[in-house]
């Protein structure tokens, strides 16, 4: 049998879910929390937080909670860094979920256009930030939920928040899923001698509230033509529960509906140009980032 379709045991162990409160996230969470690990779900409203903790608990999570934080900041993604650390400092699993949908621009708090901050940066930093309790794990996986960007399709690193460019919605999703691949296959081959994966899953139109604030014509089509977080969720579930993912390192599962990772091939250059770029951001707004040369310890 395939050793990515035997499934590794995970009472034990404690899974991030970055985004977790709704849709694809919490489906994964859910899905997850039936194999009987601890599980910590991040948002940024409590109400609905907390009935998403109470559902993956109810589904048999050895614990479930749930963490207030705004990943729209780097002062956020610290906050978030540090709650996480204090809830366990070893993880097996931060699964991104975490997405933006505004149909007109939306600038961050720190002047980063809303796409690139939420679903690009704050990805990036909460990467570096628990690299350490990801590698204590022995097996930490790290799986960016996104969408497939069009093949051939870069990002302008000299206009990363569309300050000289016409700014759509479109446009800067797909900008951020584009610089998620850059940094996932430099995270593959940076953190090659740790014990941790990064892999990118690709979902389609999948009914969520995210889409709530779109035109009724595309909430129709969603409503149509979508499929269910659950279906949706399958390769996030496949990658955290797998007995083996080294196949997984650095690529990208562009089908939700089959469990097959194809490796990542941008120019390294390019890979790493915006790996040095995202740190220069990040520690600019304060944030404190460990240094690449990150010594493992197993503490599993």
């Amino acid at each position: 049998m395939n050793e990515m379709h035997v499934e590794r045991p995970l009472r034990g162990h404690n899974y991030v879910f970055s985004g977790g409160t709704a849709g694809i996230g919490l489906a994964a969470a859910t899905a997850i929390a039936r194999r009987g690990p601890a599980i910590l779900l991040l948002g940024r409203d409590a109400e609905r937080g907390e009935r998403a903790a109470a559902q993956v608990r109810a589904a048999g999570a050895e614990e479930a909670v749930f963490r207030a934080v705004d990943l729209t900041t780097m002062a956020g993604v610290g906050q978030a860094i540090e709650a996480i650390g204090e809830w366990r400092p070893v993880l097996h699993g931060l699964v991104h979920t975490a997405m933006t949908a505004a149909m007109r621009r939306v600038d961050t708090a720190e002047g980063f256009e809303r796409a690139f901050g939420l679903q690009y940066l704050a990805r990036y930093a909460l990467n570096r930030g628990l690299l350490a309790a990801l590698a204590s794990s022995g097996d930490g996986r790290i799986v960016h939920v996104g969408a497939k960007a069009p093949k051939g399709l870069l990002p302008d690193l000299d206009d990363l928040h569309f300050e000289r460019r016409r700014w759509s919605l479109l446009a800067a999703l797909m900008s951020s899923q584009v610089l998620g691949y850059l940094h996932v296959q430099a995270a593959a081959q940076r953190w090659r001698d740790l014990p941790v994966t990064a892999s990118i899953v690709c979902v389609g139109m999948t009914r969520t509230d995210t889409v709530r604030g779109w035109p009724w014509f595309i909430r129709g089509l969603y409503r149509l033509f979508g499929t269910s977080p659950e279906r949706s969720a399958a390769n996030v579930v496949g990658l955290l529960t797998a007995a083996d993912v080294r196949r997984a390192n650095g690529a990208i599962f562009f089908d939700p509906r089959r469990f097959e990772p194809t490796p990542m091939s941008f120019d390294p250059a390019l890979a790493r140009r915006t790996w040095e770029l995202s740190e220069g951001l990040a520690r600019s707004r304060g944030l404190v980032l460990p240094e690449d040369g990150y010594v493992y310890k197993d503490m599993s």
